[in-house]
């Protein structure tokens, strides 16, 4: 016993080593993703200028930490900039990447290396919870799953929160967990505080709250003498107590802003302002895909598509496993002892699986369908409970199960390197064949710029017909870059000589006008402008009848159409 737990710090430092190698050498390969220049300009923005007005559908906190290192270089916020007079973060971000004093790769890596740091330290925390609770094997086993997962990866390498909101979703609620099964105040004030962190990293963290009450209601339907009414209102007043203060802290500038305006200027609070505008993109709805199809409104079967097709399959085979081992208890248990085992089975189990089940039903029920980043808080409980089953059920070959797994797990994540945003699992076809499925942030975010530039320099070219998903700009990346036709434009069609390169997103159809529609469009105008009087899949058509020559980063789609008699390669 003595010389296992010798082997599991070294373990935890290999395991995360390996995470840490993934991120910053696939990092480094690629160019911004489609918002980074956004949120690094609005986190620096809350530094120095307490601009809190910028980005504020997404909260502070990550942007906050992105910036952190930003601050000891030599950089400027042009605060007297058209673009910032107006309130248009998007333009702020470019000219705070693109035309600041230092390049903006240098800029980008190091405000990406925070975020790659943070989703290191949930892995260390995830495995020293569980071997505390589960045991070391477990705990490297549950470890494994999360630092070779192909889309925690690939979103942990971005500046955005994704990721981040797995984490700390994931910690808030074993500590609570932890506090209904012990009673320790420790627990709470731990649970308050990463459920704090939750809320104002991003704004679905607030679904901890419903969640905590329920398993509240689970825990005092176990033992009710100890779960009183009053119990319940004092803990919810830590928990709201926590997450005010935190806002408070975290939106300081403007939170002394709106106190030195009165009771009124409360209400235009940056968070309280961020969750009216994440409220009313859902109502409205966004622009999205599945399956060939474009809706404004998603579908309610979109993230279970998603986490079919987007999870490995040693994660599908891990739910195949739970699934057979509850099914297996419910069949032997006998009718009139089902429901008094449930209410005695320890309460940790149910910390485990009410949280991810209760979150992903609300992203079913939302209508934002861009990502299966919206649902990486289930993977962390997911690998854990998986780990924790393997290791202690009563199977016959239970551990050579779980080995199984995780070298599929291993293997699947090397077989993607470096486009760890493109992975789709072998079921669904691999990333070849993703965007049947599914685009946007799933496989095409704008990341493949400089793999593209590259392809075309081994090709003695900087030239390309481009149409591009994404915000980097050609000419920090070398390329000269002429517009692509669309399929009614039959003479430029005639007079195109060289490569085209086509973002996937835009080849299936989406974001055929360069942008996404504003959430400030009327309803009935969005649906208009995104199926014409054409289907927008039309657009494109022309290309999407031939063969590309090259899949770069499986996000850009290369086509050959170089005339015979052209001297050049490019446009």
């Amino acid at each position: 016993m003595r010389a296992a737990r010798r082997f599991f710090a070294p373990g935890v430092v290999v395991l995360l080593a390996i995470m840490a190698t993934l991120e910053v050498s696939t990092s480094l390969e690629e160019n911004q993703s489609f918002d980074e220049h956004v949120h690094l300009a609005s986190g620096y923005a809350y530094w120095k200028a307490g601009a809190y007005w910028c980005n504020p559908e997404h909260p502070a906190l990550i942007k906050l930490l992105a910036a952190v290192p930003l601050l000891f270089l030599n950089l400027t916020l042009v605060s007297e900039s058209p673009a910032w007079k107006v309130r248009s973060a998007p333009d702020v971000g470019v000219e705070f990447l693109y035309y600041n004093s230092l390049p903006a790769d240098r800029i980008l890596e190091t405000a990406r290396v925070p975020l790659m740091v943070l989703a290191l330290a949930f892995g260390a925390a995830m495995a020293w919870w569980v071997r505390r609770r589960f045991g070391q094997t477990a705990a490297l086993a549950a470890l494994a799953f999360y630092c070779l997962d192909p889309n925690l990866i690939a979103h942990s390498r971005y500046v955005t929160d994704d990721v981040a909101l797995a984490g700390f979703f994931f910690l808030a609620s074993v500590a609570w967990a932890e506090y209904l099964a012990t009673s320790k105040e420790r627990y709470l004030v731990a649970a308050s505080l990463l459920c704090a962190l939750a809320a104002v990293t991003k704004y679905s963290g607030l679904v901890l709250l419903p969640i905590f009450a329920v398993l509240y209601a689970i825990r005092w339907w176990q033992t009710p003498r100890g779960f009183s009414l009053r119990r319940a209102v004092a803990d919810a007043a830590s928990i709201g107590a926590a997450i005010l203060v935190t806002i408070l802290v975290v939106y300081w500038p403007d939170t002394l802003r709106c106190l030195r305006g009165g009771p009124g200027a409360l209400a235009s609070h940056a968070y309280l302002a961020g969750i009216g505008i994440v409220a009313r993109m859902n109502s409205v709805g966004h622009d999205n895909y599945l399956l060939g199809r474009l809706s404004t409104h998603g579908w309610w079967y979109y993230f279970p598509v998603a986490f079919a097709v987007k999870s490995t399959v040693a994660s599908l085979a891990a739910v195949a496993v739970m699934l057979t081992a509850v099914v297996g208890w419910w069949r032997h248990s006998g009718a009139p002892g089902r429901w008094q085992r449930l209410r005695e089975a320890p309460f940790l189990w149910y910390g485990l699986s009410v949280p991810p089940m209760l979150f992903f039903g609300a992203c079913v029920a939302s209508t934002i369908n861009i990502g299966i980043r919206y649902i990486l808080p289930v993977y962390l409980f997911l690998y854990v409970a998986a780990s924790v089953a393997l290791v202690n059920l009563p199977w016959r070959f239970a551990r050579v199960l779980l080995a199984a797994l995780l070298v599929i797990q291993a293997a699947e994540c090397l077989s993607i390197y470096p486009h760890y945003l493109a992975f789709f699992n072998v079921l669904a076809g691999g990333p070849a064949n993703g965007p049947r499925y599914l685009v946007d942030s799933n496989i095409d975010w704008g990341q493949d710029v400089k793999k593209l530039a590259r392809w075309l320099k081994s090709r003695g070219t900087d030239r390309v017909y481009l149409r591009y998903f994404g915000s980097d700009r050609m000419w920090n990346e070398g390329l000269k870059t002429a517009t692509v036709p669309g399929t009614e434009e039959r003479a430029a069609r005639e007079n195109v000589d060289g490569f085209v390169a086509v973002s996937v997103t835009n080849l299936m159809g989406v974001d055929i006008r360069g942008t996404y529609l504003s959430i400030d469009t009327p309803v009935e105008v969005r649906v208009s402008q995104l199926m014409g009087d054409q289907p927008p899949e039309h657009e494109y058509a022309w290309l999407r009848q031939m063969t590309p020559v090259a899949k770069v980063g499986y996000s850009i789609y290369v086509y050959d159409l170089r005339k015979p008699h052209s001297n050049a390669p490019g446009p």
